[in-house]
């Protein structure tokens, strides 16, 4: 499969917005309001001037009831193409709630370890006599708690991310 195969040419963010936001007689302020934006940010979407954050599509299309491939990739103006997209929204399969629960699962196990890595790092540090005497051991031990920050900075969002799609995806 070539490149133009597996990504359309014509991208429908732009019409999509504005024509589910009409539909749903919102104004471009309260369809802000409802997605945590502002309306400058609704404007630029709608004016292809600017392109959503993933997060952004993820609540937009949630909002709308549609996909996100609907709705950056088909043309909703036809009811038949709306309707189409809001079924095939709502359809979580079994299987799809299954592989959400074992990616919660397997998040829930990750912060395990990474905080057991962390409590085994922080009392292996407190049985060194002079950590700060030693400027390599102090930079690799405040680089390691850098690093475990962020860890846990990313299992939050892949968390959230998680809970996210399996709230707002599934009625």
């Amino acid at each position: 499969m070539n490149v133009s195969q597996q990504y359309p040419s014509t991208i429908y963010l732009q019409q999509n917005l504005r024509l589910l936001r009409k539909r749903l007689k919102m104004s471009q302020e309260e369809l802000a309001n409802r997605v945590g934006l502002n309306r400058g940010n609704i404007a630029s979407y709608e004016n292809g001037t600017a392109e959503p954050k993933i997060c952004n599509l993820l609540k937009l299309s949630s909002l709308f009831e549609v996909s996100i491939i609907d709705l950056t990739q088909k043309d909703l103006r036809d009811s038949q193409s709306l309707d189409d997209a809001n079924e095939a929204f709502q359809q979580f399969s079994t299987s799809d709630l299954e592989l959400l629960q074992q990616h919660l699962l397997r998040a829930e196990e990750l912060k395990e370890v990474v905080h057991s890595i962390h409590t085994c790092f922080s009392f292996r540090t407190r049985s060194i006599e002079d950590i700060h005497a030693n400027k390599e051991l102090h930079m690799a031990a405040m680089k390691f708690e850098e690093l475990f920050e962020a860890t846990q900075e990313l299992l939050r969002n892949h968390h959230s991310l998680i809970d996210f799609i399996k709230c707002h995806c599934h009625k």
